[in-house]
């Protein structure tokens, strides 16, 4: 198995392939094929074009599989003779990410090549929509019918016919049923992933979802935008998603007509029913690849056909299962559904209890018989806690498998149309329904122990990846009994960005299994340490993506689950979990979130103080009880800061500064130090803060890892303190320290904001021309950064003109 770092990079350098920054990675992804002798890189790089070209054709997944099977085949097979190779791709990476960051966000789409039966809806929607267009918002299509009647497919279908209109524009989707708990989702997180892809700085994402969603139709107010809702569980979800371009789309999918979405947000409806006898039957020859025994076997074929009663899922299901060993496979699939031994209950789900469990029995049967590496690897993904899920993962929870015997097994999988590809090296089980019936079949077929065993291995999976991305990400502390940190290393800046694409494409599968972890906590208290070690493994990328709702529902079941584990006595854990909960509230910051912080901090205090009194505390444990004390503390003057409350705010800086003391934390105390300088000079300690930050700056610069981030950012927070003392010569200077640290593509934003405090330093000096150069810089960084704030810059320079002037750069000395 590859390395995860390379395999994700590989990954990640696949999807360069097939975009448009495709002219950008060629000849650099020349250069590293040539490092294998020969002349391979030419036959690798015309099978890149030719996936290409595949692509541009109608077939993006199987194009990004060709990709990314000749990227492991060649480069994987590098990376373990040459250890340099990480860092070379990563390198590429970089080199394209400008390409990258302005990308569109797309959905997938491809002919259907067996697509039937439903040109009527497809001209209503048409017609619908040129109706709709040049309204006062987007027009809503509304698609409703049975699961598995093929809405999906639909609306990418009518998509794909208006790709030439859509694709100028933003394309977005979201999955909005109900969880396992019957709860519908949030619509603030699917915003927030939605900023994401739109490429929003995450300092301007707002907290309340009525400004997230003004702001969302504020990105949207123009051209054409799309739209696809689906399996949406309740109409008012979809009130807060749309977009405000009046020549937007949004489609809409669901089971069951919701009238409040034609009467008050005027959709047109679309009721999309069975598949009539002879389009079922040209599916299921065309999905099966029938043609040859569509005589010979059309008794068969006609029991299946009837068997499915129309539903495309069903008949490309059986297609796909006829299709092993043809001939034979045929009437052997047929004679099975005639095997009426007691099924699963499907009725929950909208498709006839009967056909369903004929369909599924009856090719899970054929798995068995045929193929039961693949029907093995079927029962594990019923225990998954989603249906989409990653190769690693089956891996984890089929170790007795090889690595060639399971490659084979999702291939299987796929060619039984139970499972497809997606993005990202992702897989997914085909449907809800296929997931239901597998994890039936593992319930009946796995013994309790063994299911058990399994679901602790895909745990255990993603608490590895958590941690081990984490330890990446950030050096901050962790509470660590199992000592899982210390097998791994901080990484370099761009293998940071990409284990964060890595997780974001993985979001909702890791807040499902944290939820899977602390349900499974009753039956088995190992899982509620899991739990806790998720949420904790989780903190830095949910810190670094803004994604609050989902960081504040994990550390909710993270105290949850400390608290069912307590009579095991880690109530540090319960104190870090506490801690965390309320970390996401503050950072989050919207309405109740600082009651709900204050809360949560009180009741971590609570369990820290007597637990520092015990004398008979390990002293390993009384570093982790000083360090929380300090942490919470903190979290505390941030608190009274952003309320006001400078007093109060420097009075618990102080404090977390004095729990420090004795604890080899230098770090935390220049942390401490980025929010207590700024109070002191809001308090006109300006020497004190200075000194503070002065400190800090050095104390980020330290070896052996420097960070140079916050070491820029204590500089121009001193810039700001000596402002405010009007020591302006010294500011300036200081602020040329923060520019010079800020350097890169990574900080633009950042960089940009400093230019703009300087610029308008400078021009309070009477320095126009110097103030003019550095707002244009930041209007042009904000810009490249997709922030909004580039309109404060270009004010600037519409509200004070200067035309004569030449652009100045207004580096100072270097005085800090």
């Amino acid at each position: 198995m590859l390395e995860p770092e390379i395999a994700s990079l590989l990954t990640n350098l696949a999807g360069e392939v097939l975009s448009d920054a495709w002219s950008a990675v060629k000849p650099r992804l020349a250069a590293l094929l040539r490092l294998r002798g020969g002349d391979g890189d030419a036959r690798v790089l015309g099978d890149l074009e030719d996936a290409r070209a595949a692509s541009a054709a109608g077939s993006p997944a199987e194009a990004r599989e060709r990709v990314e099977e000749a990227l492991r085949e060649t480069l994987g097979t590098l990376a373990a003779e040459q250890t340099s190779l990480a860092a070379e791709v990563r390198e590429l990476l970089a080199a394209t990410r400008d390409a990258r960051a302005r990308r569109l966000p797309r959905i997938p789409v491809s002919a259907v090549s067996d697509f039937e039966n439903h040109e009527a809806e497809l001209r209503g929607m048409d017609a619908a929509w040129e109706a709709g267009r040049g309204a006062a918002g987007p027009t809503l299509l509304f698609l409703y019918g049975p699961r598995g009647i093929g809405l999906t497919t639909l609306a990418r279908q009518w998509l794909l016919r208006h790709r030439d209109t859509f694709g100028a524009g933003p394309q977005l989707s979201a999955v909005l049923a109900r969880d396992a708990d019957g709860a519908p989702p949030d619509p603030a997180a699917v915003l927030d992933t939605w900023f994401r892809l739109l490429h929003v700085p995450v300092e301007e994402v707002p907290s309340e979802l009525a400004a997230k969603v003004a702001k969302f139709q504020q990105l949207t107010a123009e051209g054409p935008v799309f739209v696809l809702l689906e399996d949406v569980a309740l109409a008012s979800l979809a009130r807060h998603l749309l977009p405000g371009s009046s020549l937007g789309v949004v489609v809409v999918t669901g089971r069951e007509l919701m009238r409040s979405l034609v009467s008050d947000l005027h959709a047109a409806a679309f009721k999309v029913g069975p598949l009539l006898p002879e389009y079922s039957r040209r599916l299921l020859i065309s999905s099966g690849r029938l043609a040859p025994y569509a005589t010979s076997h059309e008794a068969e074929i006609d029991k299946a056909v009837s068997v499915c009663e129309g539903n495309p899922l069903l008949v490309r299901i059986a297609g796909a299962q006829m299709r092993f060993d043809q001939p034979y496979g045929i009437g052997e699939f047929a004679t099975a559904l005639s095997d009426r031994r007691p099924g699963i209950r499907l009725g929950a789900f909208d498709v006839d209890e009967r056909s369903g469990a004929e369909i599924f029995d009856a090719g899970y049967r054929e798995l068995c018989r045929r193929h039961p590496e693949a029907a093995e690897v079927y029962r594990y993904l019923g225990l998954h806690p989603t249906a989409e899920f990653d190769e690693d993962v089956v891996a984890a929870m089929a170790p007795d498998l090889g690595g060639r015997t399971r490659a084979k097994a999702l291939r299987t999988l796929r060619d039984s149309s139970l499972v497809e590809r997606v993005d990202g090296g992702m897989y997914r089980v085909i449907s809800g329904l296929v997931h239901a019936h597998a994890a039936e079949r593992a319930r009946a077929d796995l013994p309790a122990a063994e299911r058990e065993a399994a679901r602790r291995r895909g745990v255990g999976y993603y608490v590895d990846l958590a941690e081990r991305t984490d330890a990446g990400l950030s050096p901050r502390y962790r509470h660590d009994p199992p000592g899982a940190y210390a097998r791994y290393e901080p990484l370099a800046a761009e293998a940071q960005d990409v284990l964060v694409e890595a997780l974001t494409r993985r979001r909702e599968v890791l807040r499902a299994a944290v939820r899977a972890a602390y349900e499974a906590g009753a039956r088995d208290p190992w899982f509620y340490d899991a739990t806790c070690r998720l949420a904790q493994g989780l903190w830095t990328f949910y810190l670094r993506c803004g994604f609050h709702s989902d960081w504040i529902e994990v550390y909710d079941l993270g105290c949850r689950a400390a608290l069912e584990s307590l009579e095991r006595g880690d109530l540090l854990m319960l104190a870090r979990m506490q801690y965390g909960l309320g970390f996401a509230h503050l950072d989050r910051s919207g309405p109740g979130d600082p009651e709900a912080a204050r809360g949560a901090f009180g009741q971590a205090l609570e369990l820290v103080g007597p637990a520092l009194a015990r004398p008979e505390t390990p002293a390993r444990e009384a570093e982790g009880w000083r360090r929380t004390w300090s942490s919470v503390l903190e979290g505390l003057g941030k608190l009274e800061d952003g309320l006001g409350r400078p007093e109060q705010a420097l009075a618990r800086f102080d404090a977390a500064v004095a729990a420090l003391e004795g604890v080899d934390h230098p770090r935390g105390w220049a942390l401490i130090a980025l929010h207590r300088g700024p109070v002191l000079g809001r308090l006109g300690r300006y020497a004190d803060a200075e000194a503070v930050l002065v400190t800090a700056r050095q104390e980020f610069l330290a070896p052996p890892r420097p960070d140079r981030f916050n070491a820029a950012k204590a500089s121009a927070r001193m810039a700001e303190v000596l402002v405010a003392a009007g020591r302006t010569d010294e500011a300036l200077a200081a602020f040329a320290t923060a520019v010079g640290g800020l350097g890169g593509p990574r900080h633009g934003y950042q960089r940009a904001g400093v230019l703009l405090s300087r610029g308008d330093l400078l021009h309070a000096r009477g320095e126009a021309g110097r103030a003019r150069g550095d707002w244009a810089e930041a209007a042009e960084l904000f810009r490249a950064a997709n922030s909004a704030r580039a309109a404060e810059a270009e004010q600037r320079l519409a509200d004070h003109p200067d035309p004569g002037r030449s652009r100045g750069q207004g580096e100072g000395p270097d005085g800090v």
